[in-house]
């Protein structure tokens, strides 16, 4: 799934990456991006929270998770607009405080998925969450290591491979990276949320 996902996303951007809004070609790129997102992370969220933690004797309840994904999809491409833009403008002041704003809502996510919440009590629980300083800290470690993992590798396929294995080493590599920052993330999430808290509580409204 990270694979077709991760390739979907690398084909769009051959001819404009995500970031050259100038190029007509962005569009296709950026919509790919927001389109095929809420659908990959309705499909991979559930499966790695049901084989992590307590829930691991669980097996995925696929009607219910496809009954979810319908109100789910809306709130999830509002959150990848909401979330980049935020990120980019904390960006543009400075590098940390994109990052900062980055790690504080890198649960919204899972929040809409996993609780049916819609886009703002998903936003307010990712704050609520993150405000624990221990697992944050080895979160963010845990995401830096996989980044730099993945810039590492794409600096040596640049600089010793052709064109077509730059190609395939970039789908595998995004790919695999796209699956393991989604365990890391999702493995994290459940124990922070807590058994009996993942449902939205009173005065919030889930998705329905």
């Amino acid at each position: 799934m990270s694979m077709a996902y991760s390739g979907l996303l690398y084909a769009t951007s051959l001819h404009a990456s995500f970031l050259d809004i100038r190029n007509p070609y962005w569009v296709l790129s950026v919509g790919a991006l927001l389109l095929s997102s809420p659908i990959y992370h309705t499909v991979v969220v559930p499966m790695i929270d049901a084989v992590s933690g307590d829930r691991s004797s669980e097996p995925v309840k696929w009607r219910i998770v496809i009954e979810h994904a319908y109100g789910a999809f809306p709130w999830l491409l509002l959150g990848e607009i909401a979330v980049a833009a935020a990120v980019a403008t904390g960006s543009l002041l400075l590098v940390l405080p994109g990052i900062y704003i980055g790690m504080r809502l890198v649960f919204y996510k899972q929040a809409i998925i996993l609780e049916q919440r819609v886009l703002s009590d998903a936003l307010r629980r990712s704050l609520q969450l993150t405000q624990r300083r221990g697992a944050m800290g080895r979160l963010f470690v845990g995401l830096s290591v996989l980044h730099g993992c993945a810039i590492g590798l794409d600096l040596l396929l640049a600089s010793v491979a052709s064109n077509a294995v730059i190609h395939v080493g970039a789908v595998i590599g995004t790919g695999l990276l796209l699956a393991w920052i989604n365990t890391l993330v999702t493995a994290s999430y459940a124990p922070l949320a807590g058994d009996g808290e993942n449902q939205a509580p009173a005065g919030e409204r889930p998705i329905g």
